[in-house]
């Protein structure tokens, strides 16, 4: 069976290796070399940000079709909400229950198609792949592709309490996308903070990123997991992947490895693999 490497995994692995090799490689890990790896359930950032993401697919399809969208938005982002919280979610503090994260998705939806683009030929989740060699494959799910005022955009929406970079998400996106014989001329992210249901709803934020740059640093990455995973594979060991304690993800709730023999950074007493 081929390695998949997904594109927004990349911009985790440069955070903490050994996290990303937890999540990225969970199978193998667990069931082929036997490290009692832990599930995680889906923070509630991560389902607000679904929420979000679907309602807005919706809608823009709606939108481009001259229709009415704004209860499509309740509707999908509901929905999407009730799904989650059926597989298990961690709530925090900002998304304490499912009608704070149906408000906070719906709105969140709103304020982005307030600034979104009219785009010609609009492409809605498309679904890429391309051979890395070696028995390795890189795969990335892309929200939105079109033509902007004569270029080539790939779109992505991105929501949280902070704003991260995620340049090798994209750049990974951009070589798939080149790959397939399609052209990319630019790469944005349009980014909706996530806040309390109290409290205004502040504006996106975007951010273009140049395609070139993006791809040298997805495809450095690439090569990074690739050679660690070889390395992996003939010693058995964690430590070819470096951890990171002072990670913000450096939790149970966000990390499959936190406190098992793959990683026992943060454990009192206890000596790491």
């Amino acid at each position: 069976m081929p390695t998949i490497i997904r594109c927004s995994s990349l911009s985790h692995y440069t955070d903490c290796p050994r996290r990303a090799a937890a999540k990225m490689f969970f199978k193998e890990l667990s069931q082929e070399y036997g490290f009692d790896l832990t599930p995680t359930y889906t923070s509630a950032g991560a389902a607000v940000g679904t929420a979000m993401h679907k309602s807005l697919e919706a809608a823009i399809v709606l939108r481009s079709q001259g229709k009415p969208y704004a209860e499509e938005i309740k509707r999908v982002a509901e929905a999407s909400m009730i799904e989650t919280v059926r597989e298990g979610i961690v709530w925090d503090d900002t998304t304490f229950d499912r009608a704070a994260g149906v408000l906070q998705a719906t709105r969140q939806a709103h304020a982005i198609l307030d600034v979104f683009p009219d785009l010609e030929e609009i492409a809605i989740e498309g679904e890429f792949t391309a051979d890395l060699g070696d028995d390795f494959i890189l795969s990335g799910h892309i929200d939105i592709r079109g033509r902007e005022k004569g270029k080539h955009t790939i779109q992505d929406f991105k929501s949280g309490t902070v704003k991260r970079v995620n340049i090798p998400q994209y750049g990974g996106y951009s070589l798939l996308v080149r790959t397939s014989g399609q052209k990319v001329d630019l790469l944005r992210e349009i980014y909706i903070k996530r806040v309390g249901k109290t409290k205004a709803q502040p504006a996106p934020i975007i951010q273009d990123y140049e395609p070139a740059m993006a791809e040298n640093f997805a495809y450095a990455i690439i090569k990074q997991i690739k050679s660690d995973m070889r390395r992996f594979r003939n010693s058995g060991s964690p430590w070819v992947w470096l951890p990171n304690p002072n990670s913000m993800m450096c939790s149970p709730h966000y990390c499959p490895a936190y406190g098992t023999k793959f990683c026992k950074c943060k454990t009192k007493g206890t000596e790491n693999v």
